[in-house]
């Protein structure tokens, strides 16, 4: 795996380096947009509407603050506002499990010890955040973003994930419908408390699928089955190539080579 983040780890007198990974994993694929008529992959041009294509190094980012009026922010002007400890995730506080609401808890990274003298100091901190049963609090710089993460443990690793600030959590005032029955319904309550306990299991993570992506796969190995079979069905017996194993990943997804004779460059999406 590949570490999306590298710094030091700061907490009172611990101090050592560490590097973070994504801890999940998409399972989604894109399906390429083509033109209907002869196949090829449709191509996306960056385009000024003055002086038509572009290139990426003539691109900046500006802020619209009036209808058609920009201003620029150049790479360093925004490389100037981090903070000089942008490679230091400080631990500042430790909280109760209860004080954290779910619904501010948004990608979670798994961190690991940079280095064999790092390890021991590590393995106490998860050790100690383990015993404590709470949640660390720390701030950290990423991707020019600044992150407040809470530190937890699973298993042998510390986890971090990203917290929503909380200007980015919607407020339920507008929703309608929320109160008012409570009292009128008691009996209606009570019985669909029975309801939830009589239907309380133990929840296995790996028996839920996306049936819906795993039907898309299998239509997706149907179609491609069929264009092999039509491609080598096209070809003269002498120049029929060897049986292609196609590569699946681990959703099955795989794109459908081109017949070697008529193989051509595409475009990029």
């Amino acid at each position: 795996m590949r570490a999306v983040w590298t710094g030091r780890l700061q907490f009172s007198s611990f101090d050592f380096p560490v590097k973070i990974y994504s801890a999940t994993q998409s399972e989604e694929f894109g399906l390429h947009q083509l033109h209907h008529n002869c196949g090829e992959r449709i191509k996306h041009e960056k385009r000024c509407p003055v002086h038509g294509p572009i290139l990426e190094s003539e691109i900046v980012k500006g802020f619209e603050y009036e209808k058609g009026k920009f201003v620029t922010i150049s790479e360093d002007e925004i490389e100037a506002l981090s903070p000089k400890s942008a490679r230091a995730m400080e631990v500042s506080m430790f909280v109760e499990r209860d004080a954290l609401n779910p619904l501010i808890f948004d990608t979670p990274y798994y961190m690991a010890p940079e280095g064999p003298i790092a390890a021991e100091s590590y393995q106490t901190l998860r050790e100690s955040i383990r015993n404590s049963g709470k949640y660390g609090i720390a701030k950290m710089v990423m991707r020019r973003k600044e992150y407040v993460v809470a530190l937890w443990v699973k298993d042998e690793t510390i986890v971090v994930s990203t917290l929503r600030y909380d200007s980015e959590v919607r407020s339920t005032d507008v929703l309608e419908g929320l109160n008012g029955y409570e009292r009128r319904n008691k009996r209606e309550i009570e019985r669909a408390t029975d309801l939830i306990a009589r239907h309380t299991k133990k929840f296995y993570h790996k028996k839920f699928r996306d049936s819906l992506q795993d039907k898309l796969v299998g239509l997706i190995k149907a179609k491609v089955a069929k264009q092999h079979a039509a491609e080598r069905a096209a070809l003269p017996e002498a120049e029929l190539p060897a049986p292609a194993v196609t590569p699946l990943p681990k959703r099955g997804l795989a794109k459908a080579p081109a017949p070697r004779k008529e193989r051509r460059k595409t475009g990029t999406e």
